[in-house]
């Protein structure tokens, strides 16, 4: 590369040459070529020497870090080869005069390392000066020593005293060196420049120089516009240039227009190396400062950089001038570096132990002046052990910090590092491992109940357990006996404290988790709807605890079936005007609180509030969260007759869950086996049975009892599916748990026993179904069973049932089931040619389509509960090529603006194609895109 290192030099060798003929013309100089590193300073005095050869003797040397501290070194380099080569007779020639004081130092024994000590350092001056005359007087002299900045002092005392006594000599010396590198001795660098006749300042090369370097390692012509975006990023710099063009052609780059604006992101990694050279060779306070700028990262400011790094402002000002010259700098107002692979480059080269010390330092210096926690905290986190108790503090607190606004993994994070010396069974473990537990929940809760299981041992107040044993959500104490366990015994030792603690804030909550443990026991179910009714008007909403309690109580009511939709809806709609829409709730007992609200047939009116949750849920990466809160809307949506999307939302729940959130697989799986009674889905029926129910949690027990007898109904086996029916409610029974609106088990065990032509056990079935949805008096459940007795009873007294359920449907939300009475109501006025017939059974079809379903066309002889429900396919547009790849990203989970850098686009072209596709695929938007072609795919 060197003819390409001279390019627009055409100056400065000029100049070069006009010297080395005034030199053999018997007028020596001083020339010093001075510039930043990789300007090209070697590559003139290697072109000044090439030209010099035909006419001058040429003596060669350069400094180096490691021979700085080599007396004379520079000295050594110049004379040794040549006087190796030459005859004794030249040799004694040249050490004539003042020469022969500085023999020794060339001509000694073989053990000699230097000159003789015994010499002052001005006679040695002197001998080398003679020295360099006496080989003058063959001919002319060019002396190039290349990297002055790193010669040893002597040598460089000795070119100093040389330069002020060329005038009149055969000799011409030329040095090159850097300003901005570590010097062993910056005033001899100066005083040797100010000495010289010539000095040389090669300038960062040309936008269009650098486009024709750019066509010589391509080996074709440049865009101009290519050539400025290189330029930009080397800052012209020849050796920067020679570095990263190569790599450029290695990955793919073509010197063209259309690749300019990729040259900066792409660049700046393969730079790293060189800068980290120059950066290497500064003077210690620009490494300092570089360090503390790492250090500090984005809080990096000139006095807190300062303080770091023991600068004073001037130093500070000239390290900084030194970094924005190397290229390190973005040319911002704060100090920040040009990329951050310089910021790795610096760091990796720091040891282990001064990182240590130097972010210790930091925490230290950004606590005294006052930033918060969090800032400090970061910087405790590159020091792994030997923490301060006010170390450990700022770590908790910065914890507290990041959990309150959704950042759980760093707050995990924090107390992670807090726990590393703490005593094993101490104390203050234990509140560090509640604290971990805390961030855990929302990201890692199986952790985060070992974690409690392990703190509450180590607390000695009562208190302090109770608030710890909280953090473990009701859902998993009631499928992990241990845990379940361990909440019942901390609050037993609460409540036996007396009652004015059973009434505070931690009682109230308590009660609400040990009620939730006792949902499948008939006897505690009946007690809590007793404390439900107990409350009377004052029911206490006003707080976080009450609410909780509410919610189970709620639910248990329903679950008894002792209360009327209307009272838990009423209930419900006060308890959730109440209570933020936070993704907290997750790990309460209010999700229970929703499903009791889905059977009042008012679910709609919760869904915005579940949307607000999602959303925040998913900002937090809460993925446990996001899963169990897409549980609770399939739950709402399936209820509200949005049939399609429920099942979509329940499968990709179902598939993708976390083990350690049962709740959101119950749920999920409730929901479709609801799904898959009313469609006859044979296919999602045995997915649904093949979800495990180990966890004995009896919504998952019955829902697949019930789906395993419409599968055997399906096989014709209906005396097998009629047990099946049966035994589900003998189960929920046991359990306490009446109410109708659950499962639909008596409508589908009357429908049997009315196809096997047992007319009165079906119709002692649609009675009792009918009484208990009267009692509760949901409109979707009373009218569901008003339909069953219609179908199962003959002539105008069941087409009167028929129009009461319509009647009653149509303040329904479940419009599916409004939709399948209208149409069984339109074929029973068929059989009578009744005008009507047309009307109702169009107005079925029209209902049905609102919600993207239709009715099973087929042998209505094998209908059991009614026709069976289809799910329209929504017919999927045509996608362009680049909308499947942005739809790809998206399922992978990528934002808008990681996909727009992948692809070398817009955000807002992003944007725009995923609009097109929600438009063609007919989804409302990203969540429900994920939804649709997850459970696609799953389906596939």
């Amino acid at each position: 590369m060197t003819d390409l290192m001279l390019l627009e030099r055409e100056k400065e060798l000029a100049r070069a040459e006009q010297a080395v003929q005034a030199a053999v013309a018997g007028n020596g100089s001083m020339m010093a070529v001075v510039g930043p590193p990789g300007v090209g300073k070697s590559a003139l005095l290697r072109a000044l020497a090439d030209a010099a050869t035909p006419h001058a003797r040429v003596l060669r040397a350069g400094g180096t870090l490691l021979e700085q501290d080599f007396t004379f070194g520079i000295a050594q380099q110049l004379f040794e080869p040549l006087l190796a080569g030459a005859e004794r007779t030249r040799r004694e020639s040249w050490f004539q005069g003042a020469a022969s004081l500085v023999q020794g130092m060339f001509l000694g024994d073989s053990s000699s390392t230097g000159p003789n000590r015994s010499l002052r350092q001005e006679t040695i001056l002197h001998g080398l000066n003679s020295l360099i005359t006496n080989l003058s007087e063959d001919g002319a002299l060019l002396v190039v020593v290349d990297d002055l900045q790193w010669a040893d002092a002597p040598s460089l005392r000795w070119l100093a005293y040389l330069a002020r006594r060329l005038e009149g000599t055969r000799v011409l010396v030329a040095g090159a060196f850097s300003e901005e590198c570590a010097a062993s001795d910056q005033v001899l660098l100066r005083e040797i420049a100010a000495s010289g006749a010539r000095t040389l300042h090669p300038r960062p090369l040309s936008a269009q120089g650098v486009g024709r370097l750019v066509g010589e390692e391509f080996g074709e012509p440049c865009d101009p516009e290519f050539a400025r975006a290189c330029h930009e990023v080397s800052g012209g710099n020849p050796a920067s240039l020679a570095a990263m063009l190569p790599r450029l052609r290695a990955a793919g780059f073509q010197p063209v227009a259309a690749r300019a604006a990729e040259v900066h992101a792409a660049s700046q990694p393969l730079l790293r190396d060189r800068r980290m050279f120059c950066l290497g060779i500064q003077p210690a306070v620009v490494r300092d400062l570089a360090q503390a700028m790492v250090v500090l990262g984005d809080l990096a400011e000139p006095e807190l950089i300062n303080e770091l790094a023991g600068l004073d402002s001037i130093d500070y000002k000239s390290a900084m001038q030194t970094l924005d010259r190397l290229g390190l700098l973005d040319g911002g107002e704060a100090p920040r570096f040009v990329h951050q692979s310089v910021r790795y480059g610096i760091e990796s080269a720091m040891s282990t132990d001064t990182r240590a010390l130097m972010h210790r330092r930091a925490a230290t210096l950004l606590h005294t002046v006052g930033h918060p926690a969090e800032h400090v905290a970061d910087q405790l986190l590159q020091v792994t052990s030997g923490y301060e108790a006010w170390e450990t503090g700022v770590l908790r607190a910065a914890a507290g910090t990041a959990l309150e606004r959704g950042a759980a993994r760093k707050a995990a994070r924090y107390i992670r590092h807090a726990l590393l010396d703490r005593p094993p069974d101490s104390e203050a473990r234990g509140r560090l491992l509640v604290d971990l537990a805390a961030a855990e929940r929302g990201f890692d809760l199986a952790s985060s109940v070992t974690h409690i299981a392990q703190a509450v041992p180590m607390l000695t107040s009562v208190t302090e357990r109770a608030e710890a044993v909280l953090w473990i959500p009701p859902a998993i104490g009631a499928v992990n006996p241990s845990a379940g366990a361990l909440v019942q015994d901390v609050a037993r030792q609460f409540h036996d404290r007396g009652p004015a603690y059973a009434r505070g804030d931690l009682g109230l909550r308590l009660e609400a988790r040990v009620r939730c443990l006792q949902l499948q026991d008939a006897a505690h179910l009946g007690a809590a709807a007793e404390r439900l009714r107990g409350f009377g008007t004052e029911v206490p909403v006003s707080t976080g605890s009450g609410r909780e309690l509410l919610a189970v109580l709620a639910y248990a009511a329903t679950m008894a079936g002792g209360v009327t939709a209307a009272e838990i809806s009423a209930l419900a709609t006060r308890v959730l005007e109440r209570e933020p829409p936070r993704a907290g709730h997750a790990h309460t007992a209010l999700p229970l609180l929703v499903q009791a609200l889905a059977l009042t047939d008012t679910a709609a009116s919760v869904a915005p509030w579940l949307e607000a949750v999602r959303e925040q849920a998913q900002r937090q990466e809460l993925d446990g969260v996001t899963a169990l809160v897409n549980a609770e809307r399939s739950v709402v949506l399936r209820a509200s007759g949005h049939v399609a999307q429920a099942r979509s939302t329940a499968l990709s729940v179902a598939d993708n869950a976390d083990p350690a959130w049962p709740e959101a697989r119950t749920l999920s799986v409730w929901t479709l086996a609801m799904i898959a009674l009313e469609t006859r889905d044979v296919e999602l029926g045995e997915r649904v049975t093949r979800t495990s129910p180990e966890s004995g949690d009896l919504r998952v027990v019955v829902a697949h009892r019930m789906v395993r007898g419409m599968l055997d109904a399906a096989r014709g086996d209906l005396s097998a599916a009629l047990y099946r029916f049966l035994d589900s409610g003998r189960q929920l029974a046991r359990c306490g748990w009446t109410n109708a609106a659950l499962y639909p088990w008596r409508v589908w065990a009357a429908a049997v026993n009315h196809r096997l032509g047992r007319a009165q056990a079906a119709a002692e079935l649609a009675d009792e179904e009918h009484a208990f949805a009267r009692a509760w008096g949901a409109p979707s459940v009373y009218g569901r069973a008003l339909r069953l007795r219609g179908m199962i009873t003959p002539g105008e007294e069941g087409v009167d049932l028929l129009r009461q359920a319509v009647d009653t449907l149509r303040g329904s939300e479940d419009r599916i089931e409004l939709s399948r009475t209208l149409t069984l109501l339109g074929r029973r006025l068929a059989e009578t040619d009744s005008g009507e017939a047309e009307e109702f059974a169009s107005e079925g079809v029209r209902v049905a389509a609102e919600r993207g379903v239709s009715w099973a066309e087929g042998d209505r002889d094998a209908e059991l509960n009614g026709p069976a429900l289809r799910l329209f396919a929504p017919e999927r547009g045509e996608l362009t090529k680049a909308e499947e790849t942005v739809v790809a990203f998206v399922l992978r989970g990528w934002t808008n603006q990681r996909i727009a850098d992948s692809l070398g686009v817009t955000r807002r072209a992003v944007e725009k194609s995923l609009t097109s596709t929600y438009r063609k695929l007919g989804v409302s938007g990203r969540a429900a895109l994920v939804e649709e072609l997850g459970a696609r795919s799953a389906d596939e």
